[in-house]
């Protein structure tokens, strides 16, 4: 006889097939669907038929994301199992045909055992949900996992709570000077959630944790390509310009023949080039916002000296492109320097919270 094909079989009758087939304990199966489709119906049926096939209840171990799926699955369980105690022979006979499982006397004997089966079990059915399950390997492995035997999973009042402790006394034997530079970086109650961020990524962190100040922060500038010690070092080099005579005879040929556009350019650039080096350093950034674009890209050359210009004078486009990449690669240098001195002042008092907290949750035995 052949077989019809799916667009032709009754939608609820194709449905029935495709959860049969997925609670067939032989096959490995991942089921999708909405809600009240019968996935929890899947996964019951999928454990009646473990059990029909001669696994041993105490055996199957029955994984949920919630207590209400598992509470559910248990329920429902120990529904079907009870009612099969009541069937008579036909009536058992049809549900375990629904199951496709043979409909033996020795199915039925065993169909209708299961229920003292699972009643005789210390604590019933192995149906829990996975945070549960992880934490009954750790209570029987806790040496293994490195814990206390005596652990507890901290509540969240707990854990605030242990946070804050932890915050307040690392914080009161802080230096007053770094509290003030990170006043400016974060809020005391930010401080809390930066430990709680860095506690998720924890094996990401440990290898900084073991680290002392000063081979912490050559890691943090070593990791953000910092080539300059501080600040005032790095200002210093970016304020002073290479061949500084040549770009500005090329500036003030542009300011004497260029376009209105561009003189209005090369106007401030001429009056930074004027300056000492300790006003240059206070108007760096009129210098940058000029060569670069507010998104921090080179601004387009012939912004400077169009074609024309660059025909008469074909130094002028080469010297401010020059000028241009490097102080792309300055400011670079300089906001990476800023970043590392804020991550450095910041791991400063983080990490010691972390350290705290991780120590008074062992203590706790959390």
């Amino acid at each position: 006889m052949t077989a019809l094909p799916d667009d032709l079989i009754d939608p609820g009758l194709r449905a029935t097939q495709e959860q049969a087939r997925a609670s067939d304990p032989a096959v490995s199966a991942f089921v999708a669907a909405s809600a009240g489709s019968g996935k929890t119906k899947v996964l019951t049926d999928r454990i009646l038929r473990l059990m029909l096939g001669g696994t041993a209840p105490g055996r199957i171990q029955c994984l949920t994301f919630t207590k209400a799926a598992a509470a559910e699955m248990a329920l429902r369980l120990q529904h079907r199992l009870g009612h099969w105690v009541t069937l008579d022979d036909a009536a058992l006979d049809e549900q375990l045909n629904a199951l496709r499982v043979g409909g033996t006397e020795a199915h039925r004997q065993l169909a209708r055992s299961l229920f003292a089966q699972v009643l005789d079990l210390p604590g019933g059915m192995r149906i829990s949900t996975i945070h549960a399950f992880c934490q009954s390997l750790l209570r029987r492995f806790p040496l293994e996992a490195a814990i206390s035997p005596n652990f507890r999973l901290v509540e969240s009042l707990d854990q605030a709570t242990t946070l804050d402790r932890a915050r307040e006394g690392v914080i009161a034997q802080t230096d007053p000077a770094a509290l003030a530079g990170l006043a400016a970086l974060a809020t005391i109650g930010n401080i809390g959630k930066l430990v709680l961020a860095l506690q998720a990524f924890l094996t990401r962190v440990e290898p900084l944790m073991a680290l002392a100040e000063p081979r912490l922060a050559a890691a943090v500038r070593r990791q953000l390509d910092v080539q300059y010690r501080d600040e005032a070092a790095l200002m210093a080099v970016a304020v002073a310009v290479p061949d500084e005579a040549a770009l500005a005879e090329a500036l003030r040929q542009v300011a004497a023949e260029g376009s209105l556009a561009a003189q209005g350019l090369v106007a401030p650039l001429q009056d930074w080039l004027r300056q000492p080096a300790a006003v240059r350093i206070a108007r760096w950034d009129d210098w940058v916002r000029v060569l670069l674009t507010l998104e921090g890209c080179p601004r387009q050359i012939n912004k400077f000296a169009g074609d024309k210009l660059d025909q008469r004078f074909p130094t002028i486009r080469c010297l401010i492109a020059f000028e241009q990449a490097r102080v792309y690669k300055m400011d670079d240098q300089r906001r990476s320097l800023l970043g590392a001195e804020a991550t450095i002042a910041m791991l400063g008092v983080t990490l010691p919270v972390l350290r705290a907290y991780a120590a008074a949750k062992d203590y706790a035995g959390q």
